[in-house]
């Protein structure tokens, strides 16, 4: 196990507390070569598309975050994901897991999330995957996972920013200033809560390049409360119970004994099965009904659609994401036919964002697929999106053996190709997913005005081949 200066912990112990992000210690547990990355690509159907440009190593990181109050302070727990020999500082990325009950069911242990940090890692980003409050190595007193809780959320992400940076300057290594944020489901929350918090609190402190909150539940006390409330049955019963215990735990107030909320024999039932942090979500749905509010007493739920100050409304309010304004760029990313978290979320949070002043929120609709089956394809694309703003020599190994030369770059319209050797050759454009966009010739010493208005904003490839010589250069098309 690697620590920190001792100056740092003997400061700590002097105090007799410690600082946000302050890291307790951090520890490498695995390294990946290429060829295990490859196969880390295949899971994403990206295998052959994208090959991998880093090698990566993997370290668990525990660090301070406060828990019900900003003096609350407890160690909890995040993966991060360095990768090796890069050419150039590269960007700082943080990805927020999906749900997970089970404490170890989280990336510092291994979790199928892992994976999202392996893949934006060996592309060129340095990645942290916080575990969130009560699960991996978090500290006991926090007896469940604060689920959906915006404020909480979000300074366990901020807070493992500043542990990753912390990391960093131990490892003396650096990042080129740029920082992006993006989760799925629960992450895509944790995301939009994440950024709120920055931009309203520590503007000075972060400085966000974009964001991708993906399939999360931002209209929390809108859509999402009817989708789980609704007659129907519902795909994840057990989001309402964790929802209501996680609330309970933070504030206290919303029920005095849980028989008061849930009928038996989910009052005994659902209590143990979240303290106990065995058991994934999975297990725990299929122990739970169906309709999600045949759990629920008859009196609770009468109470709670009759009383707007309901605890239980007051504090989904609170956590919801719709009324303020995101100052930097995002871009929404979900699927019409999730049946977890219904897209009305990403679109009434479009809508609402927009209608608040927003200076760049844009939308992505990736077509009508479930909430598993949008995961890949929302990941791929938010990667492309980020790839849009990269600067440096990120994630594209460059080559010009046929000296070609392209500008503007970035370009929004027109882009200029010129060869001043005295050889051309066949000339391509690629997205980051590998699919070809545009095919044509360039002779030795030609100038050749191109028009790629048409092409969607982000990341490409462009290519000229002549035998085996071969130039590869990266073009960035604006909006």
């Amino acid at each position: 196990m690697k620590k920190l200066s001792s100056l740092v912990l003997l400061l700590g112990l002097y105090l007799g507390t410690f600082a946000q992000g302050e890291v307790i210690s951090y520890t490498k547990i695995d390294s990946l070569n290429f060829t295990r990355l490859d196969s880390i690509l295949n899971i994403f159907g990206a295998q052959g598309l994208i090959p991998p440009t880093y090698e990566v190593d993997v370290y668990k990181v525990l660090y301070k975050t406060p828990y019900r109050h900003i003096d609350s302070l407890v160690t909890v727990s995040g993966a991060m994901v360095v990768p090796k020999n890069t050419e150039c500082p590269v960007p700082f990325s943080i990805y927020m897991h999906g749900t997970a009950s089970n404490r170890t069911g989280v990336p510092s242990y291994g979790s199928t999330e892992i994976n999202v940090g392996l893949l934006f890692g060996m592309l060129g980003n340095i990645v942290v995957l916080p575990d969130y409050l009560g699960l991996g190595d978090s500290d006991t007193s926090v007896i469940i996972h604060p689920y959906i809780h915006a404020w909480s959320q979000a300074n366990t992400s901020i807070n493992m920013i500043r542990a990753g940076r912390h990391v960093l300057d131990s490892l003396e290594l650096t990042d080129n200033g740029q920082l992006f944020l993006f989760g799925y489901s629960q992450g895509g929350f944790a995301t939009a809560a994440a950024l709120r918090e920055i931009e309203t609190n520590y503007p000075t402190e972060f400085n966000v390049t974009a964001s991708a909150p993906m399939s999360g539940a931002f209209d929390l006390n809108g859509a999402q409360k009817d989708l789980i409330l609704s007659d129907s049955v519902y795909a994840t019963p057990g989001y309402l119970p964790y929802v209501i215990l996680s609330y309970q735990s933070i504030y206290g107030n919303i029920f005095d004994s849980v028989q008061q909320v849930f009928k038996s024999p989910y009052d005994s039932l659902m209590p143990a099965l979240f303290y106990a942090k065995d058991k994934g979500i999975g297990f725990i749905n299929d122990q739970a009904t169906p309709v999600p509010k045949d759990m629920l007493q008859d009196t609770m739920l009468a109470n709670f659609e009759a009383d707007s100050l309901h605890p239980l409304r007051v504090a989904l309010a609170e956590s919801d994401l719709l009324d303020w304004t995101p100052q930097s760029p995002v871009r929404l990313f979900y699927c019409r036919g999730d049946e977890q978290v219904t897209y009305l979320n990403s679109e009434n949070a479009f809508d609402s964002w927009n209608a608040n002043g927003a200076a760049d929120v844009t939308k992505q609709d990736l077509g009508n697929f479930s909430h598993g089956g949008c995961i890949d394809k929302a990941l791929i694309n938010g990667l492309a999106y980020f790839n849009s703003f990269i600067t440096g020599c990120v994630g594209i190994t460059e080559k010009n053996d046929l000296d070609l030369n392209i500008y503007p770059n970035p370009t929004r319209g027109l882009v200029v190709l010129q060869t001043n050797g005295k050889v051309g050759g066949t000339v391509t454009i690629q997205n980051l997913l590998g699919q070809q966009v545009y095919t044509g010739q360039l002779a030795a010493g030609e100038v050749q005005n191109l028009d790629v208005s048409y092409l969607t904003p982000g990341t490409y490839i462009v290519r000229m081949v002549q035998g085996k010589q071969v130039s590869s250069k990266k073009l960035i098309v604006r909006q």
